[in-house]
């Protein structure tokens, strides 16, 4: 059953996810809001520049 508008409001939402060089995928924090997500990963990308960096939406289950 699909989550309800109020379920979805609560929910975190978008996950910032690092592959490290031995193919491992890291979730790297959970957030509510695409902006949030993106403001972490940009902060990340600039502590850890050698490991790709992706954003997964996991209510679509898809990378943003």
């Amino acid at each position: 059953m699909p989550a309800t508008k109020e379920e979805l409001k609560v929910y975190n939402r978008y996950e910032v996810t690092s592959i490290s060089t031995s193919g491992c995928q890291t979730v790297m924090g959970i957030y509510q809001t695409l902006k949030e997500a993106k403001l972490s990963k940009a902060e990340l990308l600039f502590r850890y520049q050698d490991l790709p960096l992706f954003i997964y939406d996991t209510i679509k289950q898809e990378r943003v």
